[in-house]
């Protein structure tokens, strides 16, 4: 009998021990590929606390590290930078105002400054690690600076000289590598109390309008480089005049964009997405509702469906 009765309890999964991050926007994630992990930072939630958490997807649950914090804040920027092996950290809004001018460093255990100097505080800026020139490449961002350019390399931040045709000044745009043509692709923002659809290719050298037609106008969707497949995946967002939601998923191949897909995770703007190169899929995490709700579900795309993992 009590052989019985244990094999009905290994029958049944138990719930309620693993941990979640709570429902959250304006936060931002990243995968690790040093410790083939994702990296989840802070963020807001339905109060507008800032949250101080880290948090680690490791493909099968959520670990929240211990005493890992660089400062609660939203809208910030996170992204992996294979020439060290670790993820930077830049910029956000926090509780005083604007975040400092900090830029952090995460090496799968703690947070370090790496770098005092350079880009004034800013929230939102479209970020991208571009693959062909090993460089990471920051453009705009709102607050002082928006018309400004940055790229990472060497340790610390490099002010790009701006001539000639380029993206107006912008915050909660996206940009991404495009594996196909080895430039960045950014889409999309807002500017002047309108969100915005245009494409642009960053080459390393110069600014160049890209005339294709695309994903609706918007701002605060989230855009990631799919290694595997060679495409741009871009997802959701929220068009601010008339008051639009997406819960739409396009891809860019290199020429053109497509709509792939209207089914998935419900329409939601300022989430957190990233791409795992170790298995060739798409995480995308939490943000806020048309109902204007924090989320905290956890998505994966591997190029033909969404699947809802909790």
């Amino acid at each position: 009998m009590r052989s019985l009765f244990i094999l009905f309890l290994l029958s049944f999964p138990i719930f309620g021990n693993e941990e979640y991050p709570s429902p959250r926007h304006h936060h931002a994630m990243t995968y690790d590929a040093k410790h083939q992990q994702l990296v989840l930072y802070s963020g807001n939630g339905d109060n507008r606390e800032f949250f101080q958490d880290t948090w680690i997807w490791d493909g099968q649950q959520w670990e929240k590290k211990a005493d890992a914090t660089a400062g609660g804040r939203g809208s910030h920027s996170l992204v992996y930078n294979p020439e060290f092996g670790g993820s930077l950290l830049f910029g956000g809004i926090a509780t005083a105002g604007m975040s400092d001018s900090k830029t952090w460093r995460w090496d799968g255990k703690q947070w370090q400054v790496a770098d005092s100097s350079g880009p004034s505080p800013r929230y939102s800026p479209a970020i991208a690690y571009d693959e062909h020139r090993k460089v990471v490449v920051m453009f705009s961002g709102g607050n002082s600076g928006a018309d400004e350019m940055w790229e990472w390399q060497q340790g610390k931040w490099q002010q790009v000289t701006l001539t000639g045709e380029r993206p107006s000044p912008r915050s909660r745009a996206q940009m991404a590598y495009d594996h196909q043509r080895k430039t960045l692709i950014l889409f999309g923002g807002y500017a002047n109390g309108n969100s915005l659809g245009d494409t642009w290719e960053w080459n390393g050298r110069e600014w160049k309008q890209l005339d294709v037609s695309g994903p609706p106008i918007r701002n605060n969707h989230m855009m990631v480089s799919d290694s595997k497949r060679k495409r741009i995946v871009l997802f959701g967002g929220k068009q601010r005049t008339p008051a639009i939601h997406y819960g739409d998923t396009w891809e860019w191949d290199g020429n053109a964009w497509h709509l792939v897909t209207k089914e998935g995770p419900p329409a939601r703007n300022m989430a957190a997405m990233a791409y795992d190169r170790e298995n060739g899929h798409t995480f995308l995490h939490g943000g806020r509702s048309a109902e204007r709700t924090a989320l905290g579900d956890l998505w994966r795309w591997d190029g033909q469906e969404w699947v809802q993992i909790h």
